[in-house]
């Protein structure tokens, strides 16, 4: 679990490597209000949908060989989970915590690569913790383009998704097949 936990933090950033969330990451950055009441109810909406899609796929929709209807049940189990989260969000807190696409995404790409229950969770639950950490690096990032100089909004929202790719290609980078010794003989 410790090897899964890194890898989709780090190494395979549901952020940076999926692209899960970026356009959303980035306007985060500007809007960190409620920033920890948007992260629970995404943990609390992609950990529950997870398990419930998880065992609705595997369990009825594979036997009856209709598992090409999973994104469908996905999205109805997820709206459902979402709109009962999001009233008492807004009830007890009086606050807007609404995400539906990249908690979506989260959902989808750990169905897909994972081959169990805990599992299916787990990778769920570290995607947000990977999107979430990404933020204070974005944050960063923007400090830094407008402490060198005032830029507009559209220029500092491109030199922040450039400098994302930059990161992507470093994380990918290492793994080269070109670095190989075999590669070299002359």
């Amino acid at each position: 679990m410790i090897a899964i936990f890194f890898y989709y933090v780090f190494y395979a950033s549901a952020v940076f490597i999926y692209g899960a969330g970026i356009d959303r990451a980035v306007s985060l950055v500007d809007k960190r209000r409620h920033l920890a009441l948007k992260a629970s109810k995404m943990i609390i909406c992609t950990s529950s949908t997870s398990a419930l899609s998880y065992l609705f796929v595997n369990g009825l929709l594979v036997p009856a060989d209709l598992g090409e209807l999973y994104p469908f049940a996905v999205v109805l189990i997820f709206s459902a989970i979402s709109v009962f989260t999001e009233a008492i969000i807004r009830i007890t807190a009086k606050v807007n915590a609404a995400e539906f696409g990249v908690t979506l995404l989260f959902i989808f790409i750990a169905l897909s690569e994972s081959a169990s229950l805990s599992g299916c969770v787990f990778i769920s639950c570290v995607c947000v913790l990977s999107f979430f950490l990404c933020i204070p690096l974005l944050y960063a990032i923007s400090r830094r383009i407008e402490l060198e100089e005032r830029r507009h909004e559209h220029e500092k929202t491109m030199i922040v998704l450039a400098s994302v790719a930059v990161i992507a290609i470093i994380l990918l980078c290492w793994n080269v097949s070109w670095l190989n010794k075999g590669v070299f003989r002359w």
